[in-house]
């Protein structure tokens, strides 16, 4: 049960009780590139406002308290009037979207938010806000819907470092990191109205490896379950759609092609895109970028006959597990194909 507290205290020690699990906390401002409109004030200000509590707690969901509560009735009433005040600033006045991440030792997050298009901003009227114009625009929140996102980007790395640099960086090039399928897919459902339906571009990002048969790191079986329950689940949400670019940032993702046509047929056999090599986010380079498309009547026809046919002819004799080979045959029948460049620009 929540502790009685005041609840525009201005000293930490009045929200000791709830304190005790932070071990870390980050705070920092994302810059926005557009310029939101709310009932006729254009928002000017230095953008999102981005906080990350860590704690020592192994499960997240055991913390023994309302975390929505615990943020709005005490931390951000605490960072407003203790914090920001001496900086001439206010939490809900000066910043868009507002983010509160509470992380576990495991990694797991559950994330607060309020969106810029809450803002109450009748009260500028008499005390315009610095970070507010009156505006003509018309895209104000009762004119117009909020612009949804077109590109889901969802990364999965490994725990340790990796996941720690993602979390760390993860604000510059993805919508969300997650150490597991499940996660992730409860994040977009939370989040899908920031989203449309379908996507313009799905990318997902994983650590890779060359010999793993999934390109997804978090799969639990080191198959192709996770990446298969993922897509198949967004595709009946709505998210993919028949123009829908797929692109899997992962290293060596496209080495074996294989692994592009499973996904492919896991989307009824919509063009898949996949990175050969090692795949660098900043400069969005690989050592190549290969798309399949490949039905499961593909797949059918391959191991009825079709690529041992292909396989006599070329080489005079039957030869299976070799990924080398099968690459060959779906290049040579135009299942996959080189691409010139990678289909998603981070930058």
């Amino acid at each position: 049960m929540l502790p009685s507290l005041p609840k525009y205290s201005k000293l930490i020690l009045d929200h000791a009780p709830l304190l005790e699990p932070i071990v870390n906390l980050d705070m920092w401002v994302n810059g926005r590139d557009d310029e939101p409109v709310v009932n006729g004030w254009k928002y000017v200000g230095p953008g999102d406002l981005v906080v990350r509590i860590e704690t020592n707690l192994e499960y997240i969901l055991d913390y023994p308290i309302d975390h929505y509560r615990f943020i709005g009735d005490g931390f951000i009433p605490w960072l407003d009037q203790a914090v920001m005040k001496y900086f001439g600033l206010s939490v809900y006045d000066d910043f868009a979207d507002i983010e509160i991440i509470f992380a576990d030792l495991e990694g797991s997050e559950d994330i607060y938010e309020l969106s810029v298009y809450d803002a109450q901003t009748k009260k500028f009227y008499d005390h315009p806000n610095k970070s507010w114009v009156r505006t003509n625009s018309k895209n104000s929140l009762k004119e117009q819907k909020k612009e949804k996102k077109d590109v889901l980007v969802l990364n999965f790395p490994k725990k340790g470092m990796e996941m720690t640099v993602m979390k760390t960086l993860g604000n510059i090039f993805v919508s969300g990191v997650f150490g597991s399928v499940g996660q992730s897919l409860d994040w977009v459902r939370k989040n899908g109205d920031d989203f449309q339906k379908p996507l313009k571009t799905l990318v997902i990002g994983a650590h890779g490896n060359r010999c793993g048969r999934s390109i997804i790191s978090t799969a639990s079986d080191n198959g192709k379950s996770d990446e298969s329950e993922l897509l198949k689940q967004l595709m009946s949400d709505g998210y993919i759609g028949p123009n829908t670019v797929v692109f899997f940032t992962a290293c060596y993702g496209a080495d074996d092609l294989s692994k592009l046509t499973y996904l492919s047929q896991d989307l009824g056999g919509m063009r898949v895109y996949g990175a050969e090599g090692v795949y660098n986010y900043v400069t969005g380079s690989a050592d190549g970028f290969y798309s399949c498309s490949f039905t499961p009547q593909d797949n059918q026809k391959m191991w009825n006959g079709s690529y041992e046919n292909w396989c006599r002819i070329k080489y005079g004799k039957y030869i299976v597990n070799d990924p080398k080979l099968y690459n060959e045959y779906y290049l040579d029948r135009g299942f996959c194909r080189r691409e010139s460049s990678a289909p998603y620009d981070f930058f």
